[in-house]
């Protein structure tokens, strides 16, 4: 059994707390050299792709305080409905898919140890 198998087409984005975000923008294009997806601009949130990593991405999402530790890395699907209920199908708990604004869907589940991890389904352009 593959990740393909259980989620279908995927890429995959981690989402880091910043309490300042034009100015976490700018330190992660001038230090790391991430390359700005403008297609993903919000007011609270900004995606940076990895020059050489196909399908991989951080996210920037502002946040009114950060805790150290709190990044959710999240597999981006194309359908977020038939990846939860694969997860469900294997023993795992999902919590419900929530419109979060821009056509994004979210879902969020922990592993065995309380880590957490997310299904985001883009809006369909």
């Amino acid at each position: 059994m593959t990740l393909k198998n259980t989620f279908g087409e995927y890429s995959f984005v981690t989402k880091v707390d910043v309490t300042n975000l034009e100015a976490s923008v700018q330190w992660y294009k001038s230090k790391l050299g991430l390359v700005p997806e403008d297609k993903y601009d919000t007011p609270s949130w900004r995606q940076f792709s990895l020059p050489d990593i196909e399908r991989v991405a951080i996210g920037l999402n502002l946040s009114n305080s950060v805790e150290p530790g709190s990044t959710v890395s999240t597999f981006v699907v194309n359908d977020i409905v038939t990846a939860r209920q694969s997860l469900i199908e294997k023993g795992v708990e999902v919590g419900p898919i929530t419109d979060v604004g821009h056509g994004v869907q979210l879902s969020v589940f922990k592993d065995i140890d309380g880590n957490l991890l997310g299904l985001r389904q883009n809006p369909q352009s």
